[in-house]
């Protein structure tokens, strides 16, 4: 059996090389800690007129710098073609005002960001706020909410998307809570294909258009009128606490494009109204060291990033991310995949029309390497080369030209694979992840290393591994040869968002696959706290070792009951009925040894469950503590 080790995933990143001592001072060119200043043009100048003359590093002198316009270009700080160069912020701190990204690092190499604190004004916009449901209207025409932060609500306050929050703990999370969006979601990406996109839907079990509209009844009390009644006197409690995100997807705080040999170290990142780190393209060897995004010390924040900490996504891979600490994000501490489409209609023996694409999520190009796969993600053993593309962005189809002929028939929902991209080769070790919405790491990539992390208060998964296709979107091309070993998880999946803490499985709109997208993979020696559910559940998958494992006070709450998995409470996804600490399905030459299942308050199972009609050549032994 084939498993990774430390030889095949020693990832080198290349430093800065100091080819002379030319150093840069952002206050030479205007820089200033005045709070009224706007710093994005002096600081511009100062990153440009490095780049002319070849400087070593720029250095912003050690205080708080303002950025209140609104920049055109899209970004405040752009490192655009600079190598072998440092940007040493000294321990300052950056304030902007606008969702446009803070620093933009694109065509770079052998760069390093460093020693800076970036953070957003919230006295200027507010990226989210806490909620208690103070009373609910017997017939569910409305509710109300208070917002303690608040002396007063600002007029400009829009919300997207609504979660559980602990109103003991201060956290994401909370027993019994559910997930919404006040207006409909339009993310869905349909095809035409009513059968498929039925299906596809189904699977985003994400509740919307909750809300008809607002009204403030007090300095800090909204009153919310509700589109369906019934739904809310069930669902919605007196003393229920939610937080209220004001922004989502709607920028980043530092976005990697085409670069490589890039080192951000020692960066705190307080609040973006967005992603965190952010990295696609042609990127690849990316070390992320001792950054920090977590809420800012002295204040009430309930949110550090609105959306994933670090997204890696349609890249060349190699990175590590090691002794950071990410918490408080409102998705993913780490997500990291490459996009793939399902949908086709074969037009002649060279093209086809593939369906339910983004331009900026598949990137097809001319001279890509695409992959046909099967709807169960097994191969058709076809892969060629694009002669010609052609994207119709208005209806999210793309116009595709190969250089080999085509196979005769193809099903309609066949899956694309661009294999341009590869987000595979990395490490995640030594950090903390906690306090966080979603999953701690979202895995998508092969040939990892997850080490000596914790993970602690996840409201999801503290590790998802994964590949599927919905209507918002379709990741993943597969997990092969990825080690998890001696991490600590705690209190985590707090939703039963997949009812597991370790997750590994399918998402698509013809059901989990027998075919084992993910392989070679080890579970080992790792300590499980407090699994609200089960603590691990494996599905196809194929040579998988789950050994030495600790498991501390698994299933909690009996498997029967409502899964939190979607925003409303129902079964789980595909209608599944699960059993035991560890769950095994449509899975192959699956070991599970010498592992311990300790229980010291009410636990509800305590088998290793293996699926008699889908799975083979599963070896359960020398295990303790389980029935």
């Amino acid at each position: 059996m084939a498993m990774p080790d430390d030889k095949r995933l020693t990832i080198e990143i290349d430093p800065p090389l100091f080819l002379n001592e030319v150093k840069v001072n952002v206050c030479d060119f205007g820089a200033s800690t005045d709070s009224q200043v706007c710093n994005q043009l002096p600081f511009q100048l100062a990153i440009d007129h490095c780049k002319a003359i070849g400087a070593s590093t720029l250095i912003i002198p050690t205080g708080t710098y303002y950025f209140h316009s609104d920049p055109t270009q899209g970004a405040y700080l752009i490192l655009n073609g600079l190598t072998d160069f440092t940007l040493d912020g000294c321990g300052s701190e950056l304030l902007f005002e606008h969702p446009k990204k803070y620093i933009q690092i694109i065509n770079c190499s052998r760069i390093r960001l460093c020693n800076l604190v970036l953070d957003w004004n919230w006295e200027i916009a507010p990226l989210a706020s806490v909620g208690i449901v103070t009373y609910v209207e017997p017939n569910g025409t409305f509710f109300d909410m208070k917002f303690p932060s608040y002396k007063e609500i600002p007029e400009q306050w829009p919300i997207r998307i609504v979660g559980p929050y602990d109103p003991v703990r201060y956290s994401p999370g909370a027993a019994g809570g559910i997930e919404y969006r006040p207006y409909k979601n339009e993310h869905a990406i349909m095809s035409g294909q009513a059968t498929t996109d039925s299906q596809m839907q189904l699977l985003v079990r994400e509740l919307s258009n909750v809300i008809l509209g607002m009204e403030k009844l007090s300095a800090n009390t909204m009153r919310f009128f509700t589109t369906d009644a019934h739904w809310t006197a069930l669902r919605l409690k007196q003393g229920q606490c939610y937080n209220l995100r004001h922004y989502e997807y709607d920028t980043v705080a530092i976005t990697l494009f085409d670069s490589s040999h890039i080192t951000v170290d020692h960066i705190t990142l307080y609040s973006c109204p967005g992603n965190g780190f952010v990295g696609n393209g042609s990127i690849h060897h990316i070390h992320i060291k001792s950054c920090k995004i977590t809420v800012r010390p002295g204040t009430d924040r309930s949110i550090s990033t609105t959306a994933d900490c670090f997204h890696i996504a349609n890249s060349q891979g190699y990175f590590i991310i090691e002794d950071c600490d990410f918490g408080y994000a409102g998705d993913d501490c780490i997500n990291m995949h490459d996009n793939t489409s399902m949908g086709v209609r074969r037009l002649d023996d060279y093209s086809l029309l593939a369906l339910r694409v983004q331009k900026n999520a598949l990137l097809f190009r001319e001279g890509d390497q695409v992959e046909l796969r099967n709807p169960d993600f097994s191969p058709l053993h076809y892969c060629s080369e694009l002669t010609e593309v052609d994207y119709d962005e208005h209806e999210r189809v793309c116009r595709l030209t190969f250089k080999d002929v085509l196979p005769a028939h193809l099903d309609e929902n066949t899956v694309l694979f661009n294999r341009r991209f590869s987000t595979n080769h990395f490490i995640i070790r030594n950090n903390r992840f906690w306090n966080n919405r979603a999953r701690g790491v979202l895995i998508h990539g092969s040939n990892g290393i997850v080490e000596n992390n914790v993970f602690d208060s996840i409201q999801g998964a503290a590790i998802q591994i994964e590949a599927g296709c919905e209507s918002r979107w379709s990741e993943g091309t597969g997990v092969h040869h990825l080690a998890i070993r001696n991490n600590i998880f705690r209190h985590c999946d707090l939703n039963a968002w997949q009812m597991a803490i370790i997750y590994m499985g399918v998402y698509l709109p013809g059901g989990r696959t027998s075919y084992p997208i993910f392989s070679d993979i080890q579970i080992e020696d790792n300590t499980m706290i407090n699994c609200p559910r089960m603590a691990m559940f494996l599905s196809s998958c194929q040579h998988v070792t789950v050994k030495r494992n600790a498991i501390i006070n698994a299933n909690q709450i009996p498997l029967e009951e409502q899964s939190y998995g979607s925003s409303q409470q129902e079964r789980p996804v595909y209608d599944e009925a699960y059993a035991g600490t560890i769950h095994i399905v449509k899975a192959s030459d699956v070991k599970v040894t010498f592992n311990k299942c300790l229980t010291t308050t009410l636990q509800y199972e305590k088998t290793i469950y293996a699926d008699a009609d889908s799975t083979r050549n599963i070896i359960i032994e020398d295990n303790i503590g389980f029935d």
